[in-house]
C-alpha cells in the first residue's frame, strides 16, 4: 500500500473516525483504525468500529499501490496532527511497518494486519430516508442530554427516534425528566428505531463536522441495525432491543397553574442559584410562585442565594423544588424567548412547553421539600 495524501484532508478524516475507536476494548485490532487504498476508486478508505459503532470515511487522493493496515487510532493520530501542511506519503514496509515521510521528517510505526478487522457491512438500498442534517442535529441535541448514563438501565440509555409520514420525533428519559421533540416531515416511511444516545451523540457530531446547510443525512435500517450516511462518510450502529418506556402516559393530561416566563432570564437565574448549590443536601433550588412574582433561592453553608422574576401566571401560588442542573440543560437546549412552566401540585411533575404549537416539552421531576430544606 502507498499513497500520498493532504495533511489537512487526513487530520479531518482522522476527527471522524476517531469517535468509533474503542476506549475500553481488550482487543488490540480495535484500538486501532484500518486505512485501505483503493487503487480503482481513487479513495483512501479510514475506518474504526468498537462492534456497537463502525465509522467510515474516504478522501480522493493519489494511490500509487493499493493495500491496507491497521495502525494504532492514538499513536498515528498524534503523529499526523505534529507534521506540518502539506502533503504526506504513507507506504506499507516489510513486516507490516508503516512509513511515514513529509518533508525531511519521517516516522515508522509498527502496524497490524487488517484480516481481522471487523468488516463493515454494506449500506442496504431498501428503507431509505432522507432528512435534513440541520434537523437531524438539533433534534439530537434537544434530546439526548436526558437519556440515562448509566449502562445498567438498558433501553433508556437510547434515543427513540418515532418517524411518521408528516412528523419526526426524539424522546429521552432518564427517570428524573423527559425530553420529547418534533418536527415536520415529508416522507413514505414510516419507523420506530431505539438507538443508544451515546451513539446518536457521535453521529450528530459527525454531521456537524461534515454537513453544509441543506445537506441531508440518509437513513436505513435494516433487522438489528441502523446506517447513517453523510457525504464520504458512513455509520452503523447496532439497534436497541426491547420497548421503549410508553412516554405519553407519562406527560399530565391538564395542569392547575401555568406561568409564561423569559426563558433566559430564568435560565441566568437558575445558573447563579446553583453556583452554590453542592451534591447532597440542599443539591436543589426552590422555586416559589407568588402572584405575578417567581422568587428563586437557594442555600448552602457557604451562603444563601435570592432573586425575583417577573412571570404572568394563571393558577394558584406555588412551592416546588428542583434539581438545578435538570432545570439548566433544559432551559439551554430551547431557543425560544419565552416558554411556559406548568404545574398541578408541588410534588408532581414540571411540564415546560413552547407559548404556542407543540414542538417540543420537557419533562422535570420536582424535589419533595420540607420547612428544613432552605
Amino acid at each position: 500500500m502507498k499513497f500520498i495524501i493532504d495533511r489537512d484532508s487526513l487530520v479531518n478524516s482522522l476527527n471522524i473516525v476517531l469517535r468509533g475507536v474503542s476506549a475500553r476494548t481488550t482487543l488490540p485490532i480495535l484500538k486501532g483504525i484500518l486505512l485501505k487504498a483503493d487503487e480503482e476508486e481513487g479513495k483512501v478508505y479510514f475506518s474504526s468500529s468498537d462492534l456497537e459503532i463502525s465509522i467510515e470515511t474516504s478522501v480522493k487522493t493519489q494511490i500509487i499501490e493499493k493495500g491496507s493496515i491497521v495502525v494504532s487510532a492514538k499513536l498515528f493520530s498524534d503523529v499526523i496532527r505534529k507534521l506540518p501542511a502539506g502533503d504526506i506519503e504513507i507506504n506499507i514496509e516489510e513486516g507490516n511497518a508503516v512509513f511515514i515521510k513529509s518533508g525531511k521528517i519521517e516516522d515508522t510505526l509498527q502496524g497490524i494486519q487488517a484480516d481481522e478487522f471487523p468488516t463493515m457491512e454494506k449500506t442496504p438500498e431498501e428503507d431509505k430516508l432522507c432528512f435534513d442534517g440541520e434537523m437531524f442535529k438539533d433534534m439530537v441535541k434537544k434530546t439526548v442530554f436526558a437519556a440515562s448514563i448509566e449502562e445498567a438501565r438498558g433501553i433508556i440509555t437510547g434515543l427513540l427516534f418515532e418517524i411518521k409520514k408528516k412528523e419526526a420525533m426524539m424522546v429521552a428519559l432518564d427517570g428524573y425528566r423527559m425530553a420529547i421533540v418534533n418536527e415536520e416531515v415529508n416522507g413514505e416511511e414510516e419507523k420506530n428505531l431505539i438507538i443508544s444516545a451515546r451513539i446518536m451523540n457521535e453521529v450528530a457530531k459527525i454531521a456537524a463536522e461534515t454537513l453544509e446547510v441543506d445537506e441531508e443525512i440518509i437513513i436505513n435500517s435494516i433487522e438489528n441495525k441502523v446506517f447513517f450516511t453523510m457525504k464520504d462518510t458512513r455509520i452503523s450502529a447496532r439497534l436497541m432491543e426491547g420497548e421503549f418506556i410508553k412516554y405519553k402516559d407519562i406527560i399530565p393530561k391538564e395542569s392547575k397553574v401555568k406561568v409564561k416566563i423569559d426563558r433566559e432570564e430564568l435560565f441566568e437565574s437558575v445558573e447563579r442559584a446553583s453556583l452554590l448549590v453542592r451534591e447532597g443536601k440542599n443539591s436543589f433550588i426552590r422555586f416559589s410562585f407568588n402572584d405575578d412574582i417567581l422568587n428563586i433561592t437557594s442555600r448552602a453553608d457557604e451562603g444563601k442565594y435570592f432573586e425575583s422574576i417577573n412571570i404572568e401566571k394563571d393558577g394558584e401560588d406555588l412551592e416546588i423544588g428542583f434539581n438545578g442542573r435538570f432545570v439548566s440543560d433544559t432551559l439551554k437546549a430551547i431557543e425560544d424567548k419565552e416558554v411556559i412552566l406548568e404545574f398541578n401540585t408541588s410534588i408532581s411533575p414540571c411540564l415546560v412547553r413552547p407559548v404556542k404549537g407543540d414542538k417540543f416539552i420537557y419533562l422535570i421531576l420536582p424535589v419533595r421539600l420540607s420547612s428544613g430544606n432552605i
